[in-house]
């Protein structure tokens, strides 16, 4: 099985960061909106054992999903 390539973020634009409790807080997590080079969409989010996110998740997204997920915040 073939793994997917993640996305380079060295150049990106961090668009928006959200932190719930603080680092090596179990419960705590940051999520993480970045803007490409080529003007997509990457959200990163990533927290402790007991987070909603216990392992990091890069996920592309649309650029109407990143506004929605702003517009939740």
């Amino acid at each position: 099985m073939t793994k997917k390539k993640s996305p380079n973020l060295e150049n990106a634009t961090e668009i928006k960061k959200i932190v719930r409790g603080h680092f090596g807080d179990p419960h705590g997590y940051e999520e993480i909106l970045y803007r490409l080079r080529n003007n997509r969409y990457v959200l990163v989010q990533r927290g402790g054992v007991h987070s909603p996110f216990p392992e990091e998740n890069v996920q592309p997204i649309l650029k109407k999903d990143a506004m929605v997920w702003m517009d939740s915040l």
